[in-house]
């Protein structure tokens, strides 16, 4: 049996490579001894590890910049009914037992919220194209729906993100790193220029903040290529990654800055890195692990690992059984139960918390929501 299935040549750039079942199964088997013996271990998540729920990643064969470069377009899913993938859940029951820290995410989606993820555990660098905040008070509020102008709720022809397009050469905003300390999301494959600042994108949602006294216009929180990364949720990214002796990246090309940094950050403090991708990064030649599939694939082989007793647990994102969403008066997220049948250990103070019409520091702002969490 070859490495590869079907494969008897070398893989094209951006090519899609899938290994086969035994080998990704002896690989996660060895994914799942690091977890075992890791003190502090960080996941990334990239677009990859949602195109399971519908959303296209960028680079693959379907992916948005790979159509367009062939003068395709794809039609835009319902993202008001996008549910948190089967690899989502895992993660939520990963960090209720205590076996990840923190997930960084580069996606906007939204779905490590959906799945349960604490917005402590969380740092969504890229933004959120459910949240929208106040500039004025600070104010942020979690949404049912897209309030990024750059997707809509409805499925509709001839998808297109032109505040996503990939970087021509040369990039125009190459530079990552500012005088403040901050940084821009840029693409590494780009060639260096000038430093100039992006053209100012309109992220006002055309909605007013909701708190007395208030009436700011609200912005979403979506960080376009050139713009800013936030920097709660940057300080937070890094204070994580320069802790963990072990990261995990799920479903990233690890080709945009500066969300490509902090696993290179782990290797450098002597930790390791392990990357689940369809593509080749350009960390491969450094991590400890490469495993060339899915990232389902790979975090149902994990479970099946790390919880042998359960190899037939029932863990379905499609399952209303599994995350159920609904809107309280003010339409913000509720999430009704988020639950899964393992035999994993819950260090928490108890195995059901409820949390109900609260406010929950996200970024280190105020989000209105109410939620309700039942742990498996």
């Amino acid at each position: 049996m070859t490495r590869y299935q079907l494969r008897s040549r070398a893989p094209k750039p951006g090519e899609e490579l899938e290994e086969s079942v035994d080998v990704v199964l002896e690989k996660a088997r060895q994914l799942a001894n690091m977890l075992r013996t890791s003190k502090y271990a960080v996941v990334y998540t990239g677009a990859g590890l949602s195109t399971a729920a519908g959303i296209p990643d960028f680079r693959g064969p379907s992916g948005v910049w790979t159509l367009r470069a062939k003068g395709r377009q794809l039609s835009e899913p319902d993202f008001s009914k996008v549910q948190p993938t089967f690899s989502h859940i895992v993660l939520k029951r990963l960090l209720d037992a205590g076996q990840i820290r923190h997930v960084v995410s580069q996606n906007i989606d939204g779905l490590h919220m959906r799945s349960g993820v604490p917005s402590e555990n969380l740092s969504e660098i890229h933004g959120n194209y459910c949240l929208e905040t106040c500039p004025k008070c600070k104010t942020a509020y979690f949404r049912p729906y897209a309030v990024w102008s750059g997707l809509s709720t409805t499925t509709q022809p001839g998808m297109s993100f032109p505040d996503l397009d990939e970087p021509s050469e040369p990039q125009r905003y190459r530079k990552q790193r500012r005088g403040d300390g901050g940084a821009r999301q840029v693409d590494v494959i780009s060639e260096d220029s000038a430093d100039e600042a992006p053209p100012p994108a309109n992220h006002q949602t055309g909605r007013i903040c909701e708190k007395e006294g208030c009436n700011g216009n609200l912005r979403d929180s979506v960080i376009l290529f050139g713009e800013d990364i936030p920097k709660q949720a940057l300080n937070s990214a890094v204070k994580h990654s320069q802790k963990a002796d072990l990261g995990l990246v799920l479903g990233s090309s690890l080709r945009v800055k500066p969300a490509c940094d902090f696993p290179a950050k782990i290797l450098g403090n002597g930790g390791r890195v392990v990357i689940v991708n369809l593509q080749k990064t350009p960390l491969d030649s450094r991590a400890s692990l490469v495993i060339h599939a899915t990232c389902d694939q790979v975090m149902q082989m994990l479970v099946e690992e790390l919880s042998p007793a359960s190899r037939s647990a029932d863990i379905s994102s499609s399952s209303s059984s599994s995350v159920v969403e609904t809107s309280n008066a003010n339409g913000d997220l509720k999430v009704e139960k988020v639950q899964m049948n393992l035999n994993w250990k819950n260090p928490g103070p108890s195995d059901e918390t409820k949390k109900t019409e609260k406010e929950e520091s996200i970024g280190g702002k105020i989000i209105m929501h109410a939620r309700k969490i039942t742990a498996g």
